[in-house]
């Protein structure tokens, strides 16, 4: 067989589960220990490269590493074409399933997503309708042009009553929805350890996307309610819409000193005038549920299910729901207080007594750090306080924050951030880390998805820069050449006279290229020099300068890597601000100079702007595929042909069946290169006659394509107001009829 010996060096990120059409996925986390807990009750033959995966639909493998990424194998012979394979890759189905998921819990009958709705592919959107299919929620994933998107639009609005529009993190759609109705609503999907969480955002036109969890989200007749969002008679708006005063449309209910009790505060903005603060609230309430209810249980916690609050006459709050949810909650697997109190009052031991200073911790967390560098790993706040002999002692965020400060020195411009390198209990960044960055001068606020970014970049900076020189040594440069140790007394061994020798040699040849700028010179004589100075033995004073001169080389590396990168993420900042207005040739152009920078900073640094790099060219492969003039001629013929035809036959027609009828694939066509099929269609109709393209319909054929107004622009008719386009087109259709 051809295959047989073939392998698959692919790093596939994620599958599914179940069988080869199932749309559970699951990403495979890229550290050893998160892959051992991923494994825990599965077995190797549990996954797939799911269809929904574009995938081949064969069994993976999950592969173990400890010195590289752990990843999704195919079983030899492989035949797969799979072209998506990042942790990313699944994120429609992880969305589809949250979405359904979060509809169930909303009262709704689960319904099943769409992940290929006809005429897209897969990864491209995801439809997940409900109430029998009246109201739809689309996921758009994939880039899509205004006019696509508005024809897509109001296709969906004919065959449902109610539609909410969700837009990826590559939709630069969501800037329409904003100028539309004055929010748009978007999606994203972040690694936690081993799983992957839908978190839905809310963008306004003059401020950051205000991300939150689905459980947050609301859903209302009117649509999806955001805690970004407010539901008021007159429709949905935004809740700060006026942040000096509050919302002039909700009503003031009184609040009696015992019937609210406020936990967890915390200040999330302020204004001259007033402070706004995030909080706990627990209610003394009256509860009313229907008659057929379940009584609920006093030692269980619950959420209300369809409820409204409002003020009862005899002053009490009272709470209307259709249905309680039983909910899991902190408490549910908490120990006794008997329990906790006689675990609090237990003498401490005397390794507990005697803890290690400061700077011993600091030299500890250093020393585990740069282990954990140069092994390309992650590494727990706990695995850092054991080894530190910090037992069972628990540090503060202030704490956290003075101890990596410490280590983080001397500080640099440019130097990448070892604290990355620390993950928190949910596989994210450690809760300390935005402290640490404000301690190190990083002044910018940070919203939780850019920290998210911000800790996984700095985490790739530092693999790389420890990648480069896999020497242990503390993070300070060398003043000056210390004399590695000539005077350490007359070697009686010629060889080992020979290896001081030509230590000696390459020490200063190193620092020759150290002072000439020359990096790669300087790399290839530490290394011969660290192999000499082994062979000669050389004494511990002679290492350490010898450490000194690698990590010099080591954060010049950095710097050099570092900038690198950042050429790299500004020109792919440019491109994805005006990608979509160069000449394909220039986009081509600036994609080369992408590429070749990605070349040179490496995949793990680059692994965000490859992506973008690799969503531009399949642009620019739409781009190539639009038709030429003598294409959008000749369709030109048929089409005018098959509409001259079903005007004689007093009917309208669609561009599937004009696609159809012509044997072209119309349908699927550019935009753009419909508008200008059918202004050839109408060059030569004369003004007084109406135009063939008015028998162009829309799905339903109750009203035209939405591409009729910009045809009759384009032709220089008369181009009727929106209120005024279906009367317009009506008339046309009339003429028609007369003139058969």
């Amino acid at each position: 067989m051809p295959y047989a010996e073939e392998e698959d060096t692919r790093k596939v990120q994620t599958a599914v589960i179940g069988q080869a059409e199932s749309d559970r996925p699951v990403f495979l986390p890229y550290d050893h220990d998160d892959f051992d807990r991923f494994m825990r009750s599965r077995t190797r033959d549990d996954f797939y490269c799911g269809i929904l995966l574009g995938g081949c639909g064969k069994r993976l493998s999950p592969k173990r590493y400890t010195d590289k990424k752990c990843h999704f194998a195919h079983r030899p012979p492989v035949h797969c074409r799979r072209t998506e394979i990042g942790e990313d890759s699944a994120d429609h189905l992880y969305i589809g399933r949250a979405v359904a998921d979060w509809l169930k819990q909303q009262g709704q009958r689960a319904m099943q997503p769409v992940y290929e709705p006809k005429g897209h592919q897969v990864r491209d959107v995801v439809d997940v309708s409900y109430e029998a299919g009246r109201r739809l929620i689309r996921v758009q994933l994939a880039r899509r042009s205004k006019r696509e998107w508005e024809e897509a639009d109001t296709e969906l609005r004919v065959r449902h009553s109610d539609l909410d529009w969700f837009f990826g993190p590559d939709s630069l759609l969501a800037n329409w929805q904003v100028e539309r109705q004055g929010y748009a609503l978007r999606v994203q999907c972040r690694s936690l350890g081993a799983i992957r969480t839908v978190e839905i955002g809310t963008q306004f036109p003059d401020g950051p996307v205000e991300w939150t969890s689905l459980s947050e989200c609301t859903l209302t007749p009117e649509g999806v309610v955001t805690p970004s969002l407010l539901r008021i008679p007159s429709g949905i708006v935004p809740r700060h819409a006026d942040p000096a005063e509050p919302t002039p449309s909700t009503s003031s209910l009184p609040l009696t000193p015992t019937s609210v009790l406020i936990t967890d505060v915390a200040l999330s903005r302020a204004t001259d005038t007033r402070r706004w603060f995030d909080i706990s609230v627990r209610v003394n309430a009256r509860l009313s549920l229907p008659a057929r209810a379940d009584l609920p249980d006093a030692h269980h916690a619950y959420l209300p299910v369809d409820a409204a609050l409002s003020l009862d006459s005899d002053g009490t709050w009272l709470i209307e729901a259709g249905a309680l949810q039983r909910i899991q909650t902190d408490t549910d697997d908490r120990p006794s207080d008997s329990a906790e109190s006689s675990a609090d009052t237990h003498d401490p031991s005397p390794e507990e007594q005697s803890l290690p200073t400061d700077g011993d911790v600091v030299t500890s967390f250093r020393k585990t750090l740069e282990n954990t560098a140069r092994s390309r790993n992650v590494v727990t706040m706990a695995t850092l306080c054991r080894r530190a002999c910090l037992h069972d002692r628990e540090l503060s965020v202030e704490q956290w924050r003075e101890l990596l400060l410490q280590v983080e020195q001397p500080r640099m411009p440019g130097k990448p951030v070892l604290s990355s390198l620390i993950k928190g209990w949910d596989g994210g960044p450690a809760p300390f880390f935005r402290e640490v960055l404000r301690g190190l001068g990083w002044t910018k606020g940070f919203s939780d998805a850019e920290l998210l970014d911000v800790w996984n970049r700095e985490r790739r900076r530092v693999h790389a820069a420890y990648s480069r020189s896999g020497q242990t040594s503390p993070p300070s440069l060398p003043s000056g050449r210390q004399p590695p140790g000539r005077a350490e007394g007359k070697q009686a061994d010629s060889a080992d006279a020979g290896h001081r020798a030509a230590f000696d040699a390459l020490f200063d040849l190193a620092h020759e290229a150290r002072h000439a700028g020359d990096l790669d010179a300087l790399e290839q004589n530490l290394i011969l020099a660290e192999k000499a100075a082994r062979e000669a033995d050389l004494s511990a004073a002679t290492h350490k300068t010898l450490w000194s001169l690698t990590d010099w080389l080591r954060d010049r590396r950095a710097d050099e890597l570092h900038g690198t990168w950042e050429r790299l993420s500004a020109l792919i900042d440019k491109i994805n601000s005006v990608g979509d207005d160069l000449h394909p040739d220039q986009l081509r152009r600036a994609l080369r100079s992408a590429e070749e920078l990605a070349e040179e900073v490496g995949d793990d640094l680059a692994a965000e702007e490859r992506r973008d790099i690799a969503r531009w060219q399949r642009h620019l492969e739409r781009m190539t595929e639009r038709l030429t003039l003598s294409q959008i001629r000749g369709h030109a013929v048929a089409v005018r042909v098959a509409l001259r035809q079903a005007a004689r036959e007093g009917r309208t027609t669609t561009w599937g069946e004009l696609a159809l009828r012509i044997g072209a694939p119309l349908a699927a066509l550019n935009p753009d290169d419909k508008i200008a099929v059918l202004v050839e269609v109408d060059r030569e109709t004369p003004d007084d006659r109406p135009p063939l393209s008015a028998l162009v319909t829309a799905h339903g054929r109750d009203r035209p394509h939405p591409l009729y107004q910009q045809v009759l622009f384009n032709l220089g008719r008369t181009v009727p107001p929106l209120e005024a386009l279906l009367m317009h087109w009506r008339m046309a259709l009339r003429r028609h009829s007369e003139l058969r």
